[in-house]
């Protein structure tokens, strides 16, 4: 605890100084949201382990439908859920086999919790963020599929925005400290966005996002082979996404990420798509 608490007092003061650049979202006025049905596809016959070395491993797909939405308490505080309501994840028995699967699928791990807006200074604003993860999959799968990894973990973040008005662009960063219990290791978690707008219709942005275990957890918890239950895992994703505007309210958006530096987890490219509005 006493580590936990330290790391946690660290991030805060890095934050609170001289790396405001890591950064976040903006808050929703009040009454207004934004809501997205979202599809994710990774399939992966690699595996990474503790050290970034490569192995191969069964055929691993994970197919995830889930909904995200922010809705404006206040103009300051916005209240978030990711509910991915709809995993199925698959593993061939042998490697190079085509035959039958090992599946699991159902409900998986969600987040809620808040965003409040801090303070801002011209077309900028500083938030910070708490989001609860809730452990309601399933983290009894014996081969490793899982939809939950069993763990009640509070993942605090403080952000950075800037607009660049009227220029049609922005730039958004954050930095967090995932508290996760049960065994699995805490984690430091990183992220950087930049868009750009073409007219009314177009939106382009390019991510960097991170996750770097402090590995202070047990030994004897593995986690799932999914990058959302793993324990111990590191990473860095990046990728880009492009949002298409129907009307002022609907969009769709179409999006790639891959990932370097990868410990304890699965490699490969995920694919997603989704429908939001806003």
């Amino acid at each position: 605890m006493k580590k936990r608490i330290l790391y946690l007092t660290v991030i805060v003061f890095l934050c609170l100084s001289n790396t405001i650049a890591f950064a976040g979202g903006w808050t929703q006025k009040r009454g207004e949201g934004y809501y997205k049905i979202g599809f994710r596809v990774t399939q992966a016959d690699m595996f990474y382990d503790g050290s970034g070395n490569k192995m191969r491993v069964p055929t691993f797909t994970d197919v995830t439908t889930s909904f995200y939405g922010e809705y404006g308490l206040t103009n300051r505080v916005t209240l978030i859920a990711s509910v991915p309501f709809y995993k199925r994840l698959t593993m061939e028995r042998e490697i190079g086999s085509s035959g039958d699967k090992l599946n699991n699928s159902g409900f998986a791990d969600s987040d809620v919790g808040f965003r409040v807006g801090l303070f801002g200074i011209g077309n900028s604003l500083v938030s910070a963020e708490v989001l609860f993860g809730l452990p309601i999959g399933d983290d009894s799968q014996p081969d490793g599929l899982l939809t939950g990894d069993g763990e009640f973990n509070q993942l605090f973040k403080l952000g950075f925005g800037h607009s660049f008005y009227p220029k049609p662009a922005y730039f958004s960063a954050e930095v967090g400290f995932n508290n996760r219990t049960q065994g699995y290791s805490d984690e430091i978690h990183y992220a950087a966005e930049i868009g750009y707008s073409f007219g009314n219709k177009w939106l382009v942005d390019f991510k960097i996002r991170g996750i770097r275990s402090i590995k202070n957890g047990s030994d004897t918890v593995v986690g799932g082979m999914a990058t959302s239950t793993a324990n111990n895992q590191s990473y860095l994703s990046y990728g880009a996404e492009i949002n298409y505007l129907i009307n002022a309210s609907i969009g769709l958006t179409l999006g790639v990420d891959s990932a370097t530096f990868i410990e304890n987890t699965i490699g490969a490219p995920t694919y997603s798509f989704g429908i939001f509005y806003k």
